[in-house]
């Protein structure tokens, strides 16, 4: 019966990527104060990071990854990339990308996946909110 996860667990959770050979860099910048993104959201965006990363460990691990999540007063926007170091297959999107996709449409958001230009994959996401008055 633990709290769902959210934007303070993100550092535990990058950690754990090492274990499957993924140095995670996390860079969590807040413009709003702790506790000011709703718990749903919080989950959305830990959700999100955590598939992102997953998904680096499955597929080009290992590698460097860096994940940005910034919480501004309106939303909370996601950036996960790696750098690359195995080709990205062709293959449509698996059930972890879409499930993405929803959790992110499902807050009225915008959602972005696939190859870098210069190599590597990224995720991003845009997460809208708003504060309770």
């Amino acid at each position: 019966y633990a709290p769902a996860p959210g934007l303070d667990e993100l550092p535990v959770l990058a950690r754990q990527a090492a274990i499957g050979g993924v140095d995670v860099r996390l860079d969590v910048r807040r413009e709003e104060p702790a506790g000011a993104v709703p718990e749903a959201v919080g989950l959305t965006v830990y959700r999100i990071v955590q598939e992102a990363v997953t998904n680096v460990v499955k597929h080009a691990a290992p590698a460097a990854c860096r994940a940005t999540v910034t919480v501004t007063p309106r939303e909370v926007r996601v950036e996960v990339t790696d750098d690359g170091r195995r080709p990205v297959l062709p293959g449509g999107e698996g059930h972890g990308l879409i499930g993405m996709r929803e959790r992110v449409t499902s807050h009225g958001g915008e959602f972005h996946a696939g190859p870098r230009s210069g190599g590597g994959y990224a995720v991003t996401a845009s997460v809208p909110y708003r504060v309770a008055a």
